[in-house]
């Protein structure tokens, strides 16, 4: 990857205490908790890496699978999480939403009515915060 990553996320299962932050239906029981992570660069590469799974994470080659530890992969790319087929770009649809964190400034004026940003939260690529 030449340029430094924009986005490191975690693909897994939703029945676990810590939430990946791309969720694939827990039906789904052949992919991991954390399953394996999707590093997206600037110019939209794609890196998927096995997280030590125990079903193992594939990439399409001809008619069959090759199983990875770590691939670059195209977005539209047909790629296999246990027995789970997929894409990254499907898989990004999958992006769970997290709670924001409302702040509540102590003494403060309330504001105005109508006053509430029209801005939608979104996550910093950087950190993982809700902005």
């Amino acid at each position: 990857m030449k340029d430094a990553p924009l986005e490191v996320l975690v693909v897994g299962r939703s029945n676990s205490r810590q939430l990946p932050d791309l969720v694939v239906p827990s039906a789904e029981d052949t992919v991991g908790r954390r399953h394996a992570e999707v590093t997206i660069g600037a110019q939209n590469d794609c890196y998927l890496v096995d997280l030590g799974s125990t079903n193992g994470t594939f990439v399409a080659q001809g008619k069959g699978w090759k199983r990875i530890t770590q691939a670059r992969v195209d977005m539209d790319d047909r790629i296999r999480l246990g027995e789970y087929q997929t894409t990254i770009r499907k898989l990004l649809a999958l992006r769970r939403t997290a709670p924001v964190k409302a702040v509540v400034k102590m003494n403060a004026d309330p504001p105005p009515a109508g006053a509430g940003s029209k801005r939608k939260p979104r996550r910093n690529v950087l950190t993982g915060e809700i902005e």
